[in-house]
């Protein structure tokens, strides 16, 4: 895994680095998405589940954020090769950190267009 951050450390990256236009109808990948492909990154988010057959787990940039059921489109991160324990009503923010990979890909009848694989989701703590 390619590291570019300081001392080694994964890319410290947002949202707003992987998107352009977030919270609106013109939501689209920026050109530093394809940039970052293949490097490893840390990102911070909230966890989200997609519905279906094989719901995956992703990562969202707003708590409570369904991709699925969101009235304008919704920036999301799939993330691979992490166990899923994202429990039912839990919007605690996360960092995932792994390797992001960015262009067209179907897995396991699964399309996504932007992941972090060999991911490690770390729950970050919140305060009252």
């Amino acid at each position: 895994m390619r590291r570019d951050g300081v001392d080694g450390a994964p890319l410290a990256i947002g949202f707003a680095d992987l998107f352009d236009h977030l919270g609106t109808d013109d939501l689209r990948y920026s050109a530093t998405a394809d940039q970052l492909s293949g490097r490893a990154v840390a990102i911070e988010g909230f966890l989200s589940h997609a519905h279906g057959p094989s719901p995956a787990m992703m990562l969202v940039d707003q708590p409570g954020l369904c991709p699925d059921c969101s009235p304008v489109p919704a920036a999301v991160i799939t993330i691979t090769g992490a166990p899923a324990y994202l429990a039912e009503g839990d919007d605690r923010p996360v960092k995932v950190v792994g390797l992001l990979d960015y262009g067209f890909r179907i897995d396991a009848g699964v399309a996504t267009f932007m992941r972090i694989a060999e991911a490690t989701v770390i729950p970050l703590e919140t305060r009252s």
